[in-house]
């Protein structure tokens, strides 16, 4: 049974907003949990209102257009702009310390993520980076995200199709990627290549092995992560390892649980994929370096670009300082 309408709220879709699909622009203007908007636009509960008056089912897949008018049920989402004191707090404490921004130009941007702030909304999540974008500009767009405890660049589109161009490039493995992680443990050897199919379940993400049933091995994806081991020493009474790490692929937690499960040197600080003891509050996994396409507002190669590429390297975190100096490791970008 549909709502009536007096239970409808109406949103019309502004002209910055054309071309998004239909569930990112939604999301951006209702706060209620994503699964919940996936649900609503299941059951057919959010609609386009046609020219004629008419009601059309909308999906999440549809693009929305400029001046298209859409109903959504009023009693179950409150406004974007209402947000509850605790986001708000959260908006205030995040603009104040606004994310440094280590490159920009008219297409894109690179910013410097911190630990402990998302990528995009979820469970316990009171405000992302995703939001905070929004708050800035209706342009910007994510085109990759880390994980919350990891740090490092990050690459933020500025325009709709500069946003497609890039995000196709993460798609098709045309960005490279540099990360540096700090390894409870030495590998064995000191460089080589984990190429290990990976399953994720939801909430982790586990190393297939030959022992796996057919199922969980059918059902897992390649995964391909190179290292490099660049220092290793005692922390404490611990032997840790600093690693330089490519990866080839882009899987879910790949290079926790390559690390982890591979080569049995967790990530230092990742309490999920290790069984030691916590001994940090930081999870010690920073994008180092970025390198994507060159792409102008309309998302094609600058003609005027020499290399075709913007290559950016991270600051590492301040907080790391006393463990490099520990290991006499420079704290700076190479």
């Amino acid at each position: 049974m549909r709502p009536s309408t007096a239970l409808l709220r109406l949103l019309t879709v502004p002209s910055h907003a054309a071309g998004l699909r239909a569930d990112r622009f939604l999301l951006a203007q209702v706060s209620i949990p994503p699964p919940l908007l996936f649900k609503l636009l299941r059951k057919r509960a959010i609609t386009q209102v046609l020219p004629e008056g008419q009601s059309q089912r909308l999906q999440g897949s549809d693009r929305v257009q400029a001046g298209m008018q859409i109903h959504i049920p009023s009693d179950l989402v409150t406004s974007s702009t209402e947000k509850s004191p605790d986001q708000s707090q959260h908006r205030q404490s995040f603009a104040a310390q606004r994310l440094p921004m280590l490159f920009e130009n008219d297409a894109l941007a690179v910013l410097q993520k911190p630990q402990g702030l998302a990528c995009q909304g979820g469970t316990n999540v009171k405000y992302s980076i995703d939001d905070m974008l929004g708050d800035l500009s209706p342009d910007y767009r994510l085109v990759h995200r880390l994980d919350r405890d990891t740090t490092g660049a990050l690459v933020v589109a500025k325009s709709r199709l500069a946003a497609a161009a890039l995000t196709a490039a993460f798609r098709d493995r045309a960005v490279s990627k540099r990360y540096i992680a700090l390894l409870q443990g030495v590998p064995e050897e000191t460089h080589g290549t984990i190429s290990r199919p990976l399953l994720n379940t939801g909430t982790m993400t586990t190393v297939i092995s030959a022992t796996d049933d057919e199922r969980r091995a059918q059902m897992a994806k390649p995964a391909v992560t190179k290292y490099r081991v660049l220092r290793s020493g005692a922390l404490g009474n611990k032997e840790v390892s600093i690693v330089e790490l490519d990866i080839l692929t882009g899987r879910k937690h790949q290079i926790r649980a390559h690390c982890a499960q591979a080569l049995g040197c967790p990530v230092f600080g990742d309490h999920k994929y290790s069984s030691a003891e916590p001994t940090s509050d930081s999870m010690y996994l920073h994008l180092f370096e970025i390198s994507v396409p060159d792409v102008d507002v309309a998302g094609l190669i600058r003609a005027t670009s020499k290399t075709g590429k913007v290559a950016v390297k991270a600051p590492f975190p301040a907080s790391w300082a006393p463990v490099f100096k520990k290991l006499n490791v420079p704290l700076k970008c190479n």
